[in-house]
């Protein structure tokens, strides 16, 4: 299938669908649920499926696509799967049937933003332009405020059950676009029994991981219950939607300039300056009392979000070898939006019920501290030969 349009364009339109249909589904999950007539129980254990679910599945899919270069082939199946299934969660209420249904959008998800991320990145460094990735990603943020707005604007009131539906025409659309992106290159071949032993060979790589564990948790801990704080400090209604759109729409300035950023500081540099700014955030929210006070914090987030989603990318792809990039990329997919979410939400939903809101903010930043303090102390250049002799000017 061809397209009049060029193939960096195409990656921006599939990221911008991609972040427009997280923005349609995730916000109002939760009370999409509930009105089908859900228990809270209930619609907690379908929440929290997503990021568990995508921590076991994305390694195995990043393995599988590397070991046999199905990468294209795997995003189109995900994207169409997706959209079928979305139609089914739609037309049912019953619990079952839909633990079972969000167990397989959670499957069908978890590959299609390592893929393209992968796919993105093979074709940037053709082009010699690997720094060059914000600038595609920042389109994912565009999408995401857009159609969270219109969501909530148009659907949130009277139409809520359209949500599904939209959610599959935007999948379709995706479908259809990855039938045009390029394929993923051959660099050398792929054994199975090296990419087992990626964690024991790149030594730096388990302690990076549990340093992004740390930090996302507390990212996940802030998405979820910055609405309940910002509720508890008596923000009316449209503070709330304008301090959460608004970090998403502050990404977009950010992720064009990442290539300034590497050039002058490098990766590493960038990705701690970046990261520490979030227990600065954390230790805010402990003393703001004032929701207009709130608004400015963002700003960090959108500092800190862009260093995790496009240098922390930028970082993994050049410390493994190019033939394991799509498994990179899901290891790090895996960490950062699964497992440490997941246990962020599970511990914080302890912590909140027993010692409230302030107690969060004061472990996430520790967590967060520690979190930044073991990053900085994990990075490294990368060593083998491969991503060395690949490696762009820019100093790592």
């Amino acid at each position: 299938m061809h397209l009049p349009i060029s193939v960096g364009n195409r990656f921006r339109l599939f990221f911008a669908l991609d972040f427009a249909g997280i923005g349609v589904f995730f916000p109002f999950l939760a009370l999409y649920l509930s009105s089908r007539g859900l228990s809270g129980s209930q619609v907690g254990l379908l929440l929290a499926l997503f990021p568990f679910v995508g921590f076991l599945v994305q390694p195995v899919w990043g393995v599988v696509t590397d070991l046999y270069r199905v990468h294209r082939g795997v995003l189109v199946f995900a994207c169409f799967g997706l959209a079928f299934v979305s139609v089914l969660f739609g037309r049912t209420t019953n619990f079952q049937s839909l633990l079972l249904l969000t167990l397989l959008l959670a499957i069908l998800k978890s590959p299609i933003m390592p893929t393209s991320n992968a796919l993105a990145l093979e074709y940037l460094e053709r082009e010699a332009r690997q720094n060059a990735f914000g600038s595609l990603r920042l389109w994912g943020s565009l999408g995401f405020a857009l159609s969270s707005f219109l969501i909530g604007t148009f659907l949130l009131d009277d139409a809520l059950w359209g949500i599904p539906y939209v959610y599959s025409l935007i999948a379709v659309a995706q479908g259809l676009l990855s039938l045009t992106i390029p394929h993923g290159e051959v660099h050398g071949k792929v054994h199975l029994r090296e990419g087992l032993a990626l964690l024991r060979r790149e030594r730096s790589l388990p302690s990076f991981l549990l340093a992004i564990l740390l930090i996302s948790a507390t990212v996940g801990i802030g998405n979820n219950y910055l609405s309940v704080y910002l509720d508890e400090i008596g923000a009316a209604g449209w503070i709330v939607g304008v301090t959460i759109g608004v970090s998403a729409l502050l990404e977009a300035p950010f992720m064009a300039q990442v290539p300034a950023f590497l050039a002058r500081w490098g990766v590493r540099l960038t990705l701690v300056a970046g990261v520490s700014l979030l227990p600065v955030r954390w230790l805010l929210y402990t003393v703001i009392d004032d929701p207009l006070l709130v608004l400015p914090t963002q700003l960090l987030h959108s500092l800190a979000l862009t260093a995790l989603i496009i240098v922390g990318v930028l970082y993994v792809d050049r410390l493994l070898p190019p033939r394991w990039r799509a498994s990179g990329q899901s290891l790090y997919a895996a960490v950062f939006m699964g497992l440490g979410p997941g246990l962020g939400l599970f511990v914080g939903g302890w912590l909140y019920e027993r010692e409230g809101i302030t107690a969060l903010w004061v472990a996430s930043t520790v967590l967060a501290l520690l979190g930044t303090l073991l990053l900085a102390a994990s990075l490294r250049p990368p060593r083998t030969p491969e991503v060395a002799v690949e490696q762009p000017a820019t100093p790592l």
